[in-house]
């Protein structure tokens, strides 16, 4: 049978590499989302310069620092979808051992019944009599007023000395 801790320390660990990149998958997101929102930002300033007649003082951003912007927002973009991809097979992988895993159970919860079923039924440890006993004797009930006429009327004892 397989080593099931070595397969458990394995899917433990791919459970981490798959947070890990997913992680990282969302900050090269966040970065390449801020590079376009700044890229969108730099054509729409562009395009409102172009419109006016006088020209601002601020240096107009060139084509190839456009062209720079959009080459480095589609590098993120592309290794974004392959760190996607890995991801995909790493879940794939994951899937791939639980299915294993559940696999490897079944056949074990079939074994222990095999020789569950093949073992003579477990002895009780005491014998079990074979009536009920009795039910407890109740506890005596306090009286519901206290009697102090009795304490009150006992003859004082006396001693005699010699």
């Amino acid at each position: 049978m397989t080593d099931l801790p070595d397969m458990r320390a394995r899917y433990e660990h791919a459970l981490s590499e798959v947070a890990e990149m997913k992680r990282a998958l969302a900050e090269r997101a966040r970065h390449v989302a801020e590079l376009e929102e700044r890229l969108m930002r730099q054509v729409g300033e562009g395009a409102a310069r172009r419109g006016s007649r006088r020209r601002p003082a601020v240096a107009e951003p060139t084509e190839s620092d456009l062209a720079r912007a959009v080459a480095a927002a589609d590098a993120e973009k592309a290794l974004a979808q392959a760190e996607r991809e890995l991801l995909d097979e790493r879940e794939r992988n994951i899937r791939r051992v639980e299915r294993e895993l559940a696999g490897l159970r079944v056949q074990l919860e079939k074994e222990w019944r095999r020789l569950k079923g093949s073992a003579p039924p477990p002895q009780p440890a005491e014998p079990q009599p074979e009536t009920e006993p009795p039910p407890p004797t109740p506890l005596p009930q306090p009286p519901s007023e206290p009697e102090l006429e009795p304490a009150a009327t006992t003859r004082r004892r006396t001693t005699r000395r010699r």
